[in-house]
């Protein structure tokens, strides 16, 4: 999910395929987080839902699920999905073409928990984006509802040691159409005081195991938190928090976790 009013996903084409095949994605162990935590929940609200990788586990585990993305190219590669999906788990979705930072679902449709997996908080550098975000969130929470998030821990050694170099995170990888991919990920610059790092995801895509590859670049922006400033950010928008983790795994928060796993509770009226 790209919450701006442009997403940088739909600048690269058939990049939903490309999104759907990276392993390290495949990997990861989100989903059955947010699924068990939305376990006897009538129904969720999901920001930066992209192609549905936590959206279907959750229609599937009998969940009534919104989701809400800005990219017209991952909400398609989405729908292709739920296509194939069995009646019942189709009945259960609803998918929405909006900013993370000024969504409007309108008819006073509040939600028992609201999700923004995968670090979609991250993609927000400025501080009037992120509140507004969350006062989104709040219109659409109900009282004492949760909303659900991650972003990563921040790992210093990694971005003071960062040198603008290429690395591979992602061998060469097949495509369902026959086409292959290898990816890198660099750190162009380290914005120390906005707390940004510039970064940038290098697909080489081949026709063919083998052959020449178009090099294609999603640049972008990530901002990182430390942890009194998800508390203050919370607090600032009526929110208590009620846990944090430090993995999917639910292990807690220290030196050295990888993630930063909120479970905040919107404040009763």
């Amino acid at each position: 999910m790209t919450p701006g009013s442009t997403s940088s996903y739909d600048e690269i084409p058939d990049f939903g395929v490309l999104y759907d095949s990276v392993p390290l994605y495949a990997a990861r162990r989100d989903v059955r987080f947010y699924v068990e935590e939305a376990a006897g929940v009538r129904a969720v609200l999901e920001l930066g839902c992209g192609t549905g990788r936590v959206l279907l586990p959750l229609a599937r585990a009998g969940c009534t699920v919104v989701g809400l993305d800005n990219s017209w190219q991952m909400l398609a590669r989405c729908r292709a999905k739920i296509a194939a999906e069995p009646a019942a788990v189709q009945a259960r979705i609803t998918l929405h073409h909006h900013d993370v930072r000024s969504f409007d679902l309108g008819g006073g449709a509040t939600y028992p928990l609201v999700i923004a997996p995968f670090r979609v908080l991250q993609q927000l550098p400025a501080v009037e984006d992120q509140l507004a975000l969350l006062a989104a969130v709040t219109r659409h929470v109900a009282p004492g509802g949760r909303f659900i998030f991650d972003v990563f821990n921040p790992d210093f050694r990694m971005l003071t040691g960062a040198d603008g170099v290429e690395r591979e995170d992602t061998p060469e990888t097949p495509l369902p159409d026959g086409r292959s991919f290898r990816r890198a990920f660099r750190i162009a610059r380290v914005r120390w005081v906005e707390q940004v790092t510039e970064s940038e995801l290098i697909y080489y895509v081949s026709p063919r195991r083998g052959a020449g590859a178009e090099r294609v670049v999603q640049a972008f922006e990530m901002r990182w938190y430390l942890r009194a400033e998800l508390l203050h950010l919370l607090a600032r928008s009526g929110f208590r928090v009620a846990a944090l983790y430090g993995d999917f795994a639910r292990g807690p928060l220290g030196d050295g976790a990888p993630e930063q796993v909120v479970c905040a509770v919107r404040a009763a009226p």
